[in-house]
């Protein structure tokens, strides 16, 4: 019997304010037999309206969750087990508490600085929960850095099309920069786009801190890596992001062409990258280098040009690489390996299986067919050799305590890209056009944003939340919750360690996957 659930679905903006009658609907689904499925919409009070995703219907799921019937004395948004930084959490970040038990701040302006801004709210000290009334971008004169410890980023909360980052003309450095434990970062646009010339303009740089949880956000446009891992940062989860459009032949002060998805140096240990969309990206996607655990599992990668994913391996390190899809684009060359191992020649180092590509594509294949060692950059025809036998491991190594679900690699494509990337409040133009461009095996690397229409509008909306406790006032006299409360955000109303306005923001991902899929897990 698969349990069903009562949440919100729709829009926050459109909640009704103080006593407003709120009409919605209540969906039950349930499974009679195997290839049956009934939908029964029921008309109800409390819930909003049913608001599909025009750009995706396709598969999804969410792990880590276990749903219950519909009984008045649980939680309408089930009962969460294993207390991660949320429940999907998956990988070597997972358990990290981020700012569950401190403030919450809200962020009520798009202002680089100041009262209400973002950058208030990252910069203060203690644990914290940032959430957000207001939706558009945020243009940033110098970088965003997280210092203090202790802090959840949910830009799901926000109303309308949601949050988005970009980097002011004079702004020469990442856009985000991460130097602290115990941080979450869920459902942001981070695109730095072309500014003045540098070396080191990242969409987020990660240089610091252990237990760093990256999901659900999107990053493009960065001149130097999208997504830059550097310094003693470890035990970091990079999950359910897309990560595109590195710029090309943009303004890198010395690599000249560059357009790089994700680095990691010598010292970041405990990596977990799953699930990830990398599109339109040179290579390094990902580069791993970490000399300790690494794991790079049911990712996508699409038109990369020199390599998909490559290590560079020295004693200590190792790596799971499982279940990942390299799919060529227009630029992809079919003589490059798509996974290219440099370095030196670590004994039983690399474990993969399941990994599809052109080299590799009906998945009977060696599995490694795929795996070359050196080669050389650039535009020539040489790509180096197979990886020698004595650095192929026969077995997966043990990674986190929190391991990563495994998909396989037939289904992973459908299944991956409705959910991927900052979905939520919803997928703005450039996510629904790479999303198309990896189903249509349309686009190309880009050298300028304005080439693929600069960034989008944002569309503007607002929350109704009287005590700026995260939770918008319709959803606590729903769960019965005070609206004039603002205490109760950080309380536990189910027991299951989760904290209200977690359990709030759960729910907002459930429905956006209830959208996109008509059946639930019932574990």
């Amino acid at each position: 019997m698969l349990g069903y659930n009562r949440c919100f679905v729709g829009d926050r903006s459109s909640l009704a304010g103080p006593g407003e009658f709120l009409i919605g609907f209540e969906i039950q689904l349930s499974v009679w037999m195997k290839w049956q499925l009934a939908l029964i919409v029921v008309v109800s009070l409390g819930c909003l309206l049913w608001e599909p995703f025009e750009e995706d219907r396709h598969q999804s799921e969410l792990d880590g969750v276990s749903w219950v019937s519909d009984q008045d004395d649980v939680s309408p948004c089930g009962v969460f087990s294993d207390l991660k930084a949320f429940p999907g959490a998956q990988g070597f970040g997972a358990t990290t508490a981020g700012g569950r038990g401190g403030a919450v701040l809200t962020v009520e302006n798009l202002n680089d600085s100041g009262r209400g801004s973002l950058r208030e709210a990252v910069e203060t000290k203690g644990a914290r929960f940032v959430v957000f009334s207001v939706s558009g971008t945020i243009e940033l004169e110098t970088p965003l850095k997280i210092t203090e410890p202790n802090i959840t980023i949910a830009g799901h909360s926000a109303p309308g099309g949601g949050i988005a980052l970009k980097n002011s003309d004079s702004n020469t450095g990442p856009s985000f920069v991460v130097n602290a434990s115990e941080v979450v970062i869920r459902y942001l646009r981070v695109r730095p786009g072309l500014a003045a010339p540098s070396t080191s303009v990242d969409a987020i740089s990660i240089l610091g801190g252990k237990n760093i949880v990256i999901a659900n956000n999107s990053f493009s446009w960065a001149v130097d890596e999208n997504v830059n891992l550097w310094f003693d940062a470890t035990d970091v989860t990079v999950q359910h992001n897309i990560i595109s459009e590195g710029i090309w032949d943009g303004n890198h002060t010395q690599r000249g062409l560059h357009s790089k998805g994700l680095l990691s140096g010598l010292e970041n240990v405990r990596v977990s990258v799953h699930h990830n969309l990398f599109a339109h990206n040179d290579d390094r996607n990902p580069r791993l280098t970490g000399l300790g655990k690494n794991e790079v599992v049911n990712n996508v990668i699409y038109n990369y040009y020199q390599v998909g994913t490559n290590f560079s391996i020295g004693v200590g390190f190792q790596a799971n690489l499982i279940g990942n899809v390299f799919l060529p684009g227009k630029q992809h060359r079919e003589h490059r390996y798509p996974i290219v191992v440099g370095g030196q020649l670590v004994e039983k180092a690399i474990f993969v299986r399941d990994n599809l590509s052109p080299r590799r594509s009906t998945g009977t294949e060696d599995e490694w067919l795929n795996v070359g060692f050196n080669g050389v950059m650039g535009d020539g025809a040489y790509n180096g050799t197979l990886l020698d036998e004595s650095v192929r491991a026969g077995t997966p190594f043990e990674m986190s305590a929190v391991p990563v679900t495994l998909e396989p690699a037939e289904t992973l494509v459908e299944r991956l890209l409705p959910i991927v990337g900052a979905t939520l409040p919803r997928r703005d133009a450039v996510d629904v056009r790479v999303v198309s461009d990896v189903r249509n095996k349309t686009g190309v690397m880009i050298n300028d944003p304005a080439e693929v229409g600069g960034w989008p509008a944002l569309e503007p909306g607002t929350v109704q939340d009287r005590d700026r406790d995260g939770m918008p006032d319709a959803w606590e006299l729903q769960h019965g919750l005070d609206p004039d409360d603002s205490s109760d955000a950080m309380q536990d109303m189910n027991g299951d360690g989760y904290v209200n306005l977690e359990q709030y923001l759960e729910c907002l991902v459930f429905e956006e996957i209830s959208r996109r899929k008509f059946t639930r897990p019932t574990q």
